[in-house]
């Protein structure tokens, strides 16, 4: 299971539609930019650069943030 931490941006768009389009299983987490949640202590040990989006894989535990390195690491997960 993938956690996903977002918010209603373009580039917090990109990682669930590519996790729909691999038919991957994930549960969002909305970060609420406009009240500042991205600089939330639980976050940031997610995301220590305060970006969103955030994926953190539940079976691995490696995390990633910033849409590029996100999306990167689903097209190389063997499963997907």
């Amino acid at each position: 299971m993938i956690d996903l931490y977002t918010w209603t941006t373009p580039n917090g768009r990109k990682a669930s539609i590519l996790l729909e389009e691999l038919g991957l299983p994930y549960t969002t987490h909305p970060i609420d930019i406009t009240k500042d949640e991205q600089f939330a202590p639980d976050f940031l040990k997610i995301s220590p650069n305060n970006k969103i989006p955030a994926i953190v894989d539940r079976e691995t535990g490696s995390a990633s943030w910033s849409p590029g390195p996100s999306c990167s690491i689903w097209l190389t997960k063997p499963d997907s």
